[in-house]
């Protein structure tokens, strides 16, 4: 009870999201399908990985070799390194006016978001392939180990993070949180106390799967949301549907609250599509639909993937 105060102390100070950032878009206005849509590639991101909107609309997406901010120039997009350094960055997440990142050299990384963000390592997490990365509600972060790691045998899990109620750049425990089910989990996101993780088995049927996070913090009951054959990857949540990309097929899809397909690309539309979201004024429209094409996994210069793209509908 004792660390569930101080973790809700910290949501008040620091100001935490209350659903894991969801945009406020009605799903039947997005265009999912080649018939009504088209894709763009927007620039380059060496092993384009994850996306993130910060509150105020800041968009940063995590590759292969850095965080890059994205901003404007002229009509088109530039990418500002904010890590002096090289690291193969995963999982991106806002707590209050601190922006997190996983990367997989096992530690996770902080900057402060300010005019010109600096990532740090602050804490290491002691795990061998650190990806997909959320806030919880209680001022916490949940990160998954997974799916696969090149120094260590799989270790899949969801892991939780508290921190110093006074210093957001401090970890003050680290607990292996939920592991259930999870033979190769990847993403992970959240809808106000309902965790979904992305997760694969060897027989080629993926899955997003929902975890509650119970009233004392602990992992509660555990479902499967949808399940398709292929290999997914990070998504995100519209509202009460899902946005997926299938790694293994190329195109991304929306889900229905229920599991079913509602909309999908073609296949092979994306190069290895790592993530999905929705745009977020300033920067885009929120009927435009952001991916990070990955390509070859370990490859950060060829024309395979290492884009960011944007899928809109057709004349818009």
């Amino acid at each position: 009870m004792r660390l569930l105060a101080v973790a809700l102390l910290a949501c008040t100070l620091t100001g935490c999201g209350g659903d894991g950032g969801i945009p406020d878009v009605d799903p039947a206005s997005l265009c999912v399908d080649d018939a009504c849509g088209s894709k763009t590639v927007l620039l380059t991101v060496p092993d384009a990985e994850n996306i993130l909107f910060t509150d105020d609309g800041r968009l940063f997406v995590s590759g292969g070799t850095n965080v890059f901010e994205i901003v404007r120039d002229g009509d088109g997009y530039r990418a500002f390194a904010i890590h002096d350094g090289s690291c193969n960055f995963t999982g991106l997440a806002q707590r209050g006016e601190v922006l997190y990142a996983n990367c997989f050299d096992g530690r996770l990384y902080a900057a402060r978001l300010t005019a010109a963000p600096l990532l740090q390592a602050i804490h290491d997490l002691g795990l061998a392939a650190p990806n997909g990365l959320v806030d919880g509600p209680d001022g916490e972060l949940y990160l998954v180990n997974g799916p696969l790691a090149t120094t260590a045998p799989p270790d899949p899990k969801i892991v939780r993070l508290r921190l110093d109620p006074s210093d957001p750049f401090k970890v003050v425990e680290q607990t292996d949180w939920f592991s259930d089910g999870l033979l190769g989990p990847n993403g992970i996101q959240r809808r106000g106390r309902t965790l979904y993780v992305s997760n694969s088995a060897p027989t080629g049927l993926g899955e997003i799967r929902s975890v509650e996070i119970a009233a004392d913090g602990s992992a509660g009951a555990s479902r499967q949301v949808l399940s398709f054959f292929g290999l997914p990857d990070d998504f995100s949540l519209v509202g009460e549907h899902l946005l997926v990309p299938s790694f293994s097929g190329g195109f991304i899809a929306l889900y229905a609250p229920d599991g079913r397909l509602l909309q999908r690309t073609g296949s092979g539309r994306f190069s290895f599509p790592s993530q999905a979201r929705i745009g977020r004024a300033p920067l885009f429209a929120p009927t435009d639909i952001l991916v990070t094409e990955k390509g070859i996994l370990g490859d950060t210069g060829s024309s395979v993937g290492n884009v960011l793209s944007v899928f809109r509908a057709t004349g818009l």
